[in-house]
């Protein structure tokens, strides 16, 4: 979450990318972090666009705090989710908390790309697919939603009722998180690390084992085998990468089951 060892005065970027917020909601959220002490608060919305991304990651690398706001249309903003990877960045390097808010879209879409949040991502990565000439950074983007999309402590608010609630709902939980920043012995626990960034997807996976066999039968098996018979079928080329990765899923479930086991 939050260094300890670098102090500075709490700092909070608003990351949301769309006019969706109601200004009272913004208002709300404004006021009542300046109660806390947080007289510093940045919001990505009009006023940034056309700008130097370089400012806009300058303002997330002064923050404390992250407030990630998802909703519909927030895949519609391709700005708005190059401060995601930046985010994302720095939360890995214990650097910055992030705090996922799903306003008006649950987590369930927002994790899974479904519905129509999922829709606009879809048609963001075949209009840059499509015009666009970096092939890794939609890949970025969408790592680093299904990265921060899953980061606890996170707030919902698919109602259609006022979202002054919610505005006061994460000045709560700001101040808690701020408050357990400030103990001298606060860390990162090893799982956030290990689970959150560095765990593989099963597509990555999979290609990976393919590869492997792929470059095996090509290269090596004739001269470790006589009869290569198996290794010519496509049961071998998609039973050993689907074998690799149940074996790799059952390993991640056994780390994580040892990680959370109390010390004996």
């Amino acid at each position: 979450m939050v260094d300890p060892a670098r102090p500075r005065p709490p700092q909070v970027f608003v990351n949301s990318g769309a006019a969706e917020l109601p200004d009272d909601f913004i208002k709300h959220l404004v006021s009542g972090l300046a109660d806390l002490g947080i007289l510093n608060v940045f919001m990505d919305r009009d006023e940034w666009w056309g700008r130097d991304l370089d400012r806009i990651f300058t303002c997330i690398e002064e923050s404390t705090i992250a407030l990630v706001i998802f909703s519909p249309c927030y895949p519609e903003a391709e700005w708005c989710l190059d401060e995601l990877v930046k985010m994302k960045e720095r939360a890995n390097n214990n650097k910055l908390l992030v705090i996922p808010i799903f306003f008006n879209v649950s987590k369930n879409d927002v994790r899974n790309f479904e519905g129509e949040f999922g829709d606009r991502f879809v048609e963001l990565r075949k209009r840059y697919t499509k015009y666009k000439y970096d092939p890794f950074r939609v890949q970025r983007w969408e790592t680093s939603v299904m990265t921060i999309s899953r980061m606890e402590p996170s707030l919902t608010w698919e109602t259609q009722s006022s979202s002054i609630p919610l505005a006061m709902d994460i000045i709560r939980e700001v101040k808690k998180e701020l408050d357990i920043a400030s103990d001298p012995g606060f860390s990162l626990p090893l799982e956030f690390h290990n689970d959150s960034h560095s765990k593989l997807t099963n597509g990555e996976v999979f290609v990976s084992a393919f590869l492997v066999a792929f470059l095996f039968r090509l290269f090596i098996a004739s001269l470790v085998f006589t009869d290569m018979t198996i290794l010519r079928t496509a049961k071998w080329l998609v039973g050993f990468p689907v074998t690799i990765v149940v074996l790799y899923q059952l390993h991640c479930a056994l780390t994580q089951r040892n990680r959370r086991a109390p010390d004996a």
